[in-house]
């Protein structure tokens, strides 16, 4: 017998997921526009210095982040800043060519 499909609450717009969608954004024009996403998660733990379980927090909080971005809901208020260029269930992130001037916090 399957589980029923537990339904998520659509991710909102805070100012928290504005901060790591402009870091997520900084990593990958760093990296040139694009990248694997754990050599970007990597890079801005790194820079953070973060590590155990507050590393853990991060990513699953960056990840967040970059999904809001990169497929946003009608009303969330996220620009569609990101792409998965290798299609769904792609791991390589890069920046959306029309995503525009930099996000500030």
């Amino acid at each position: 017998m399957s589980k029923p499909a537990r339904s998520r609450k659509p991710a909102r717009l805070t100012p928290a997921k504005v901060r790591l969608a402009a870091e997520i954004r900084e990593q990958l024009r760093a990296q040139g526009g694009a990248a694997h996403r754990d050599v970007v998660i990597g890079r801005i733990l790194q820079r953070r210095g973060v590590h155990g379980e507050a590393a853990e927090r991060t990513r699953r909080a960056l990840l967040s982040a970059f999904e809001l971005h990169a497929h946003p809901e009608p009303g969330s208020g996220a620009p569609h800043l990101f792409d998965l260029p290798f299609g769904p269930g792609s791991y390589r992130w890069a920046l959306d060519e029309r995503a525009g001037p930099a996000i500030t916090s």
